[in-house]
């Protein structure tokens, strides 16, 4: 399997964080890891969408209703997006939900 998300089942963001709007955009901080994080205005709708577990074509499906993109430059950023939130331990996933 190429992509790390295709066969994650569902997908939600990992506890521990503190967060706050400024400006459109969010920053967040891990108190574990003594890091912080900055995401733009789409970033910060996918991490608003994570609040409830959600499978990536809920994600795609979302941002293509809200967005001007294509379904599959859409799956392709968000994709990228959620395996650099996976990298930095800030993204969860339920096997259980694939299928």
């Amino acid at each position: 399997m190429n992509n790390p998300t295709e066969a994650c089942g569902t997908l939600g963001r990992a506890d521990g964080l503190l967060t706050a709007d400024v400006d459109g955009e969010l920053l967040m901080m891990s108190v574990e890891q003594g890091r912080y994080f900055n995401l733009n205005s789409v970033g910060s709708r996918i991490w608003e969408l994570l609040a409830a577990p959600v499978a990536v074509d809920g994600l795609v499906d979302a941002l293509t209703a809200e967005y001007d993109v294509a379904p599959d430059e859409a799956r392709r950023e968000v994709e990228r997006f959620l395996g650099a939130l996976r990298k930095r331990g800030l993204l969860v996933t339920d096997n259980a939900s694939a299928a």
